[in-house]
């Protein structure tokens, strides 16, 4: 047999050992998935035959994509040690320092570690999170340890099975995370409490607390600090906190939290296209249903008192309860609601939508107008469909107007929609982590909120094409190789 060259070996050492003798076969995007819907769950919608296919399809693609199989198997999440009921905040509970990244779709040149430590919910009960550190192969700046962020992914779902350290590509991949970490950052991203981690240490179910930004910012604090502690030496004492959409209200969320949680080695935020207004994000897109459907959890969380049936119609439980069962992540749930739209089906009582309870839900997890700690760089894309700009301005201006001396730097990228935004504006992410970093190295003091303002700016303006000429949205995804061919 003529010899094979090294390029084409090395290929095919990344495929199976049996590839010589195999028949090539081309791979679906649900390869790793044979879910399909009960004739119960079904009837329970009144699904269509082509609304439950669809839905299977979206589901079987989700699953397809979990790396190390179903977090309810995975005794990485459902394994606690003992002291998960009482440690204090910040604490690591479990450490996995070399997670293998064989079934993942991350970058090469990165490494992989994942960790499950205690946070805090919106009322300050202890809640063991689980995360992921991305680890880079030169620290930036080729100092001797990495730069630590803590990332705040968007919104991923709502279920334990949506966590993005068992997902393939950690979610968000180039958008955020591996950007970062091959800029030289470490990148220890928070799953967010009840994404991953599913029960407390009883047993009991741990409820994601979807869009309730103070306690996702608790998240991303309480990671970085856990991290630290995880692998001392390997990060640096200090740290900055970056976050897209539910991850961007993150970020504002754990610059207001860190007013009181004061933990060590904070430099500052920077929120991307944040949700500010979870309520006006679904009254400027027609969109209160999917918004009610979606909190609706997070909300039974924080109200005991409260019941779905008070929030929701007959067909908006089921929905609920649906996610539950299937373990619903973005695919599914934007695919299911589509379907029950598009029947004209009605998931929201009405007249909940300004009830006391929504009021009083707004007040509790607003971040802006609320006092925050140290820099804070908001970014939001003019052309964002997704959450409307002028939410974000509006948070922007109530916060200034009320605190003028804050350090809130806010930009408005001209032209860019709800993902381009995270990569138009990179660079200036960077340079901003760069300064935030370099300040703490050199120990230099932040000017205290007396010789601050806040300051608004828009960019786009200088681009070398004009702004309708650039790509918007992304129009592809990563998917796991079964066969060389497919990375050649």
């Amino acid at each position: 047999m003529a010899a094979i060259p090294r390029f084409l070996a090395a290929c095919m050492a990344m495929a199976s050992p049996l590839v010589y003798a195999q028949l090539l076969q081309p791979q679906t995007n649900t390869w790793n998935s044979t879910f399909s819907l009960t004739e119960e769950q079904i009837a329970s919608l009144n699904l269509s035959a082509t609304a439950a296919n669809n839905i299977n399809i979206a589901a079987r693609f989700e699953q397809s994509n979990w790396a190390t199989g179903s977090v309810f198997t995975d005794p990485f999440y459902t394994h606690l040690p003992t002291n998960a009921s009482w440690a204090p905040a910040g604490s690591v509970l479990k450490v996995e320092a070399f997670t293998s990244t064989s079934t993942y779709t991350i970058s090469p040149a990165l490494a992989l570690s994942r960790i499950v430590y205690q946070s805090k919910t919106l009322n300050g009960t202890l809640v063991p999170v689980s995360a992921f550190i991305l680890w880079p192969y030169r620290p930036r700046g080729g100092a001797s340890v990495s730069p630590l962020v803590s990332w705040g992914h968007g919104t991923s779902g709502l279920t334990p099975e949506c966590g993005p350290s068992h997902v393939r590509n950690l979610w968000q991949q180039f958008a955020g995370p591996y950007s970062l970490a091959l800029a030289g950052y470490a990148v220890v991203a928070t799953d967010y409490a009840g994404l991953g981690v599913p029960v407390y240490p009883d047993g009991s179910e741990i409820i994601h607390q979807y869009l309730a930004s103070p306690a996702s910012g608790n998240d991303m604090l309480y990671a970085a600090q856990a991290a630290q502690a995880a692998f001392p030496g390997e990060l640096s004492p200090n740290f900055a906190v970056v976050g897209h959409s539910q991850g961007g209200g993150a970020a504002w969320g754990a610059a207001r939290q860190q007013v009181e949680a004061q933990v060590p080695g904070y430099l500052g935020a920077i929120a991307v296209a944040p949700v500010t207004d979870a309520i006006g994000t679904g009254r400027e897109s027609g969109a209160l249903d999917y918004s009610f459907i979606t909190i609706a959890k997070s909300l039974l969380s924080i109200f005991p008192s409260l019941s779905l049936s008070q929030m929701l119609t007959s067909t908006g439980i089921n929905t609920v309860r649906l996610f539950d069962q299937v373990q619903a992540c973005n695919s599914v749930i934007n695919t299911a609601i589509i379907q029950l739209l598009a029947a004209n089906a009605t998931l929201s009582r009405h007249e909940f939508w300004d009830s006391i309870y929504i009021s009083t839900w707004e007040d509790l997890v607003r971040v802006s107008e609320e006092e925050t700690e140290g820099p804070l760089l908001v970014i939001h894309g003019v052309d964002d469909a997704v959450i409307p700009e002028a939410l974000t301005f509006a948070a922007v201006r109530g916060t200034c107007d009320k605190f003028p001396r804050t350090q809130l730097q806010y930009i408005r990228a001209a032209g860019m929609t709800h993902t381009s935004t995270l990569y138009a504006t990179q660079q200036i992410w960077f340079e901003w982590l760069d300064a935030r970093f370099d300040e703490a190295a050199r120990r230099v003091r932040r000017p205290n909120h007396k010789s601050c303002e806040c300051k608004i700016s828009t960019i786009g303006s200088q681009s070398p094409r004009p702004l309708d000429q650039y790509r918007h949205e992304p129009n592809y995804y990563l998917m796991f190789a079964l066969d060389f061919y497919q990375v050649a």
